[in-house]
Parts: C-alpha cells; sequence; structure tokens
C-alpha cells in the first residue's frame, strides 16, 4: 500500500520521498485510520515502528492545505532532547514543500531565543516537557488552535506534572495521544489525568510457530556474502599538508550525493568534522562506539531515514554499521588494514555515482601503499578541487611579517626556497603511474575471503614514492 490511499497532497508526498518513505507499514497504516478519528489515543510502539509517520501527516497534509501558516497547532512532547531534536528534523523535511516549519524546545538551547520563538507562534512545537513548561509558565501564554497534543515515548515521562501544567494550557477541542513501548501505573494514572477515553492502537503480533527440530537457523557467520558491484569506482586525492578539511568540504561540494559515510580514526575527529559539517549548513550525525545503544539506534536512524545525509563513523569498523547502502563513502583516514578496506567498500551501492574516496595525505600514505600491495591496484585519483588549489595560492602570495623595507632579507629567503629539485608548498610531486581501472571482483574473496599471495609489491612499491 502507498500513501496515495490516503489522499495527501503532492507536497506532502514530495516530503515523505525526500526522507525515502514510500509506503507506511501496517502499524502506521492503523495509527493514520486511529488518527482520522479524533479520539484521544495510547499507541503501543517503540521509536523504531516510526510512529510519527502515523500520528502527524494527516495533520501536516491539512496544515498544508491552508494558507495560513502561524499559530501553533500541534504540540509534541519527547521523551529526551535527543527524540525532540529528531522529530523537528522530520517535521522539516516532511513540510519542506509546504513551508511547514517547527520550533524544538530542550534544556540545552538559549532561554530569551526560545522564548522569542514562542510567542512567533510556530505551527508545530516539539520540546521536552520540563523546558516547555518553563517557558509557559514565564510567558503565561495559552493555545486556542491546537489540534494535537502528543507525548511521545511516554514511559519516559519522569515528571507528569509538567505534561498537566502544558495539557491545562491547551484550550479547545484538541486530541491527545500517548505513544509508549510498556505500559506501568504512572502511565495509567498520567492517562486518567489527561485524556478522555482512549482508545488502544496496537498492532497483534503473530504467535510464533515452533521450528521443527531438524530446522535449524545458520548462525549468522555463514549468512551469504552479497556481491561488490563492479561499477564502483575507487579514488583518492592526494591532500597538500594542512589542507584535509577544506579537501573533504570541496570534495562534497563537487559530487553531491544522497548518502554519504566518512570515516575517522578517532571520535575526536569526527565530532570534530561534525561540528564543521553543520557550520557549512551540511545535516550530518556522527557514532562512535561509546555512545549508549539508544543514541546510536537514534543518529544511526536520522542517516538511514534521510533526515541527514552524511555519516561520520569515528574509531567505527564499517562491519558494525547495519548499513545495507550508500552512495559514498569516504575515508578521511585511510584505514590501516585492507580488510577493513573491503568492508568500507561494500558499504556502497549500485550505479555509475557510487564511489569510494580515499583523502591521502602524507600520514595516510604508508597505509594506502599497504592496501594498494595487498589488492594488486591503485585508484585513480582526482585532481585536487580548483577551491582548495586556490586558498593554497593564495595563502602562498600573502606577504610574509616583516616584509617591506626589509625586502633584499625576504627575497633572499624567498629564492632560497624556490631553488630547483624543492616542491613548491601545496603542490604534491607525486606523480602515480597509469593503472587499469579497478573493479571490486579482484577484492581478496569479500568479507570472508582468504587472502591471495602476493605477488605485485615489485610493481606497485613505488607508487606514492
Amino acid at each position: 500500500m502507498s500513501f496515495n490511499q490516503f489522499r495527501l497532497r503532492s507536497d506532502i508526498l514530495k516530503g515523505l520521498k525526500d526522507v525515502k518513505i514510500e509506503s507506511p507499514s501496517p502499524l502506521q497504516k492503523k495509527i493514520f485510520k486511529a488518527v482520522q478519528e479524533k479520539k484521544d489515543l495510547v499507541i503501543n510502539t517503540t521509536i523504531e515502528d516510526k510512529p510519527e509517520v502515523g500520528y502527524l501527516i494527516s495533520l501536516l497534509n491539512e496544515i498544508s492545505q491552508s494558507e495560513r501558516r502561524q499559530g501553533t497547532r500541534a504540540i509534541i512532547l519527547a521523551g529526551d532532547k535527543e527524540r525532540a531534536k529528531h522529530l523537528d528534523e522530520w517535521i522539516w523535511a516532511i513540510g519542506y514543500h509546504s513551508s511547514i516549519e517547527s520550533a524544538c524546545f530542550t534544556e540545552d538551547g538559549n532561554e530569551k531565543e526560545q522564548k522569542t520563538a514562542l510567542s512567533a507562534g510556530p505551527v508545530v512545537i516539539v520540546a521536552t516537557p520540563s523546558r516547555l513548561a518553563h517557558l509557559l509558565e514565564e510567558n503565561r501564554m495559552i493555545f486556542r488552535e491546537v489540534q494535537q497534543m502528543i507525548v511521545d515515548q511516554a514511559e519516559m515521562i519522569s515528571d507528569w506534572q509538567q505534561v498537566e501544567v502544558i495539557s491545562k494550557r491547551v484550550i479547545g477541542k484538541c486530541q491527545r495521544i500517548f505513544t509508549a513501548a510498556k505500559d506501568s501505573k504512572e502511565l495509567r494514572d498520567a492517562e486518567k489525568q489527561i485524556l478522555q477515553d482512549p482508545a488502544l492502537v496496537t498492532l497483534a503480533k503473530k504467535p510464533k510457530q515452533e521450528s521443527k527440530p531438524a530446522e535449524k537457523q545458520a548462525p549468522k557467520s555463514e549468512e551469504k556474502i552479497p556481491e561488490v558491484s563492479k561499477n564502483l569506482t575507487q579514488y583518492y586525492i592526494n591532500v597538500p599538508p594542512r589542507s584535509k578539511i577544506t579537501t573533504l568540504l570541496a570534495h562534497l561540494d563537487n559530487t553531491k550525493t544522497d548518502a554519504v559515510v566518512i570515516f575517522t580514526a578517532s571520535t575526536k575527529t569526527a565530532d570534530r568534522l561534525y561540528k564543521i559539517l553543520r557550520k557549512n549548513n551540511k545535516r550530518a550525525v556522527s557514532l562512535h562506539e561509546k555512545l549508549d545503544e539508544k543514541t546510536f539506534t537514534e543518529r544511526f536512524e536520522r542517516f538511514t531515514s534521510g533526515n541527514v545525509q552524511h555519516l561520520l563513523a569515528g574509531d567505527l569498523s564499517a562491519a558494525k554499521l547495519p548499513l545495507e547502502k550508500a552512495t559514498q563513502v569516504i575515508n578521511y583516514d585511510v584505514p590501516e588494514d585492507v580488510n577493513e578496506y573491503k568492508l568500507r567498500a561494500d558499504l556502497v551501492g549500485d550505479g555509475k555515482a557510487t564511489r569510494i574516496t580515499s583523502l591521502v595525505s602524507k600520514q595516510d600514505r604508508n597505509d594506502i601503499n599497504t592496501i594498494c600491495d595487498s589488492l594488486g591496484y591503485a585508484p585513480e585519483e582526482l585532481p585536487l578541487p580548483t577551491t582548495v588549489k586556490e586558498k593554497i595560492t593564495s595563502n602562498d602570495n600573502k606577504p610574509k611579517k616583516g616584509s617591506g623595507k626589509k625586502g633584499k632579507r625576504n627575497t633572499s629567503r624567498s629564492n632560497k626556497r624556490s631553488k630547483p629539485g624543492k616542491p613548491k608548498r601545496g603542490k604534491s610531486n607525486q606523480k602515480l603511474k597509469e593503472l587499469p581501472r579497478p573493479t571490486f571482483d579482484q577484492l581478496e574473496g569479500g568479507r570472508t575471503g582468504k587472502k591471495k599471495k602476493k605477488g605485485l609489491f615489485g610493481f606497485i612499491k613505488n607508487l606514492f614514492e
């Protein structure tokens, strides 16, 4: 079943397509129909089920039909700030073509800015209960046009008094919805206080069929390894000193693809790149093994759902990413092990635009040399992006401190640096030999294959020297 049967506007359908949601799941379909009845609801679900597809699409579709884009129509209270930010970005993505905007209010935001945003009457408010209750009491606000008030992950709410404070400030007819993965006494007490004759929405689970003794499942280690597409191409960029971040940003601008996984050698680098990408208006999440399971899952789902385009993996093996396909994999730091290189290559999907690209600095040269030695070929070189070349040239042409009256002395130093045989700063003096374009049927058995004997070391040992 597709969303066309829900009679959604084309703008909302475009938004769903942008986040790669093609059709509703059975539970999402059931939630959607229950919401249409305008009754209070308790939805038995987890965030992995993406219940927001069911409980929000109808309202966003209704808002898209109206020319008015002011006045709060929905309030979503999330169990924690990470979930609130995820829902805020999801609403932005779905409502982008309809100009539906939301505002997010969490404890780590600037209170003064949040008060101003709240007073402007955002169409959808996404917040943690404690922060929104505080802002409403400070501003003495009430809501007359709110049609839906949703408590997402209700089992995680620790202070229901704050939810009641918010609920009492919603005046008029409003549908109130709780989503929860499990029941509890606190939750039932809250239902009695806030909801009116709620209906339960749940998806009945099919009883598990007992397997016959002979029908044993094969262990995961024996799962069939998928074939890697021969359309996949490998590239590398020879990065000048102190130009890696600039090169990465320029390369991303030059190769705009849907899903990019960027591997770094440390969590610190991944977090640093995350801040830089966000500063450059690129949507990203960072992952590493130190994250708790819940945060890891939420961030990963933001990438797989299409809410963000870039996934930064810090000191994390590709084997630990349950990812089906990515359009491009970038080795910000070249892996030390050739098997890790293969695992990363296996993440890339089919198509001419797919690629794995390595940013090779002086520190990465030994690692890429080892990988080429093992695989039997070198990747194809991409030229340094023009913007990076221009920046390096500009820096080289800047006058040094102390230049001017003491021109003779500076000129002497400049001539010293430009003696024949010494490379100019920012320009690579390493030319690789032309090799056949690599195809991934040359990889040594995919994820579990055995290594072939090395016999090409003499042929390629000087590739990066």
